[in-house]
């Protein structure tokens, strides 16, 4: 434990700023997917991007991960006066009492879990916190280019030496888990739409129609082919 913790500290160091500025494309999901989510809770947020873009849009978020030197950093030095609560957190035992959240995400955390029974034991403790859904991110194996950019990535940087999935495989592991859940939904996420994202579009498009992008994104997604997808987004309505 103590060697992954230090692996993420210095993985955190390395990557954090290029994180930040990347758009908060999971945020803008959540807020454009969801009507009935007013409190949100990320899981191994490590930069905590997302949860930060709902902070601001008027949710009660809460930004957690386990590497407590990085969560610190972002709570006292970068962003001292964030509308983000933030939280040190093991993922495998958090500390919130039980349906403390409306919703519970997380952004390719089951990706550096080869073992599925440490994500059954994750997902029950998400189900415990939640009140209404659980929101999974998972990098989508369909996509061949994406996994040969990983792979050599991988071989100067670990952070790259993933777990991919099949969109039947998370939905597996999700049924597997025992969970009680109402509905399941499988979304494509990520992929060549993410364009829109890109500032040089923001500049050709005028700031009265950038928020329509932004709901617009996600629905694009859904019209890709899987192997143009970056990600497979498992969204779990539970059963409470």
């Amino acid at each position: 434990m103590n060697n992954e913790k230090k692996f993420w500290q210095n993985t955190w160091q390395k990557h954090l700023d290029e994180y930040l500025k990347s758009p908060p494309r999971v945020g803008i999901f959540i807020k454009n997917y969801f009507k009935d989510v007013k409190s949100v809770l990320e899981i191994a947020g490590g930069s905590c991007r997302d949860s930060r873009y709902l902070a601001y849009n008027g949710y009660e978020a809460t930004g957690s991960d386990f590497d407590e030197k990085t969560i610190k950093y972002l709570q006292k030095e970068r962003f001292p006066n964030d509308k983000l609560k933030y939280s040190i957190e093991d993922a495998f035992r958090l500390s919130f009492k039980d349906n403390s959240f409306d919703l519970v995400f997380h952004n390719g955390f089951f990706i550096c879990f080869n073992n599925n029974e440490d994500i059954f034991k994750m997902l029950k403790e998400q189900e415990r916190v939640s009140r209404k859904y659980i929101v999974i991110f998972v990098h989508n194996v369909k996509n061949q280019k994406l996994k040969k950019i990983f792979k050599e990535k991988s071989k100067y940087d670990d952070l790259y030496n993933i777990r991919f999935f099949d969109k039947n495989e998370i939905l597996q592991i999700v049924k597997d888990s025992k969970i009680k859940y109402k509905n399941i939904k499988i979304l494509k996420f990520g992929g060549l739409v993410d364009i829109f994202y890109k500032k040089r579009i923001k500049k050709i498009i005028p700031n009265v129609m950038y928020p329509f992008s932004e709901f617009l994104v996600p629905k694009l997604c859904q019209l890709q082919k899987w192997e143009h997808t970056e990600r497979i987004c498992c969204v779990v309505e539970l059963d409470k």
